[in-house]
């Protein structure tokens, strides 16, 4: 099973995503930011279009390819946490591994404003980071994102958050 986590930056995939994996008997995190990396990284300065990593269709490319990959041939779970918010990246990653008969649960982690400011703060970021910067881009992404199952994560535990997660999966 993949396990796509989406949220604003700061709201806690990460955090999230590690608990994830403590809780299954076998599972590891995918990082699709290495990816974005090694795609924008390796671009001549002037081919540079966006710090975004959704905006090179080479990054989605390449992330579907090694998820279908590698799901076909590790046999436990994968976790993703990466913010979407560019409805091409779930077009052509989630929609497709699904439509490609990929087991993925795709999953929002809800917050509001101040929750994500506060835990960009005390993660160490300040308030002119690139983070702090895109909440609202984030914020919007999460309003208007009817493919994913929501989880509020507002006053809410990481193991709170894990469980309504794993009970989302029982019941899909």
């Amino acid at each position: 099973m993949i396990y796509w986590i989406n949220g604003s930056y700061g709201v806690g995939k990460t955090t999230i995503a590690e608990a994830l994996v403590k809780e299954s008997n076998k599972a590891y995190i995918f990082d699709p930011e290495a990816v974005g990396n090694a795609v924008r990284d390796n671009h001549p300065e002037e081919l540079i279009c966006s710090y975004i990593f959704e905006d090179y269709e080479l990054w989605r490319k390449f992330n579907y390819e090694l998820l279908k990959d590698i799901s076909s041939k590790y046999d436990g779970d994968i976790v993703v946490p990466m913010t979407l918010v560019r409805k091409e990246s779930y077009d052509d990653i989630i929609k497709r591994l699904k439509d490609n008969n990929v087991e993925i649960l795709y999953f929002f982690l809800d917050g509001d404003y101040k929750t994500i400011h506060d835990r960009i703060l005390k993660r160490g970021e300040g308030e002119d980071s690139w983070c702090m910067q895109n909440v609202k881009m984030c914020l919007d992404a999460q309003k208007n994102d009817s493919n994913a199952i929501h989880i509020d994560t507002v006053n809410k535990t990481p193991e709170e958050i894990v469980k309504e997660i794993i009970t989302k999966k029982s019941s899909h």
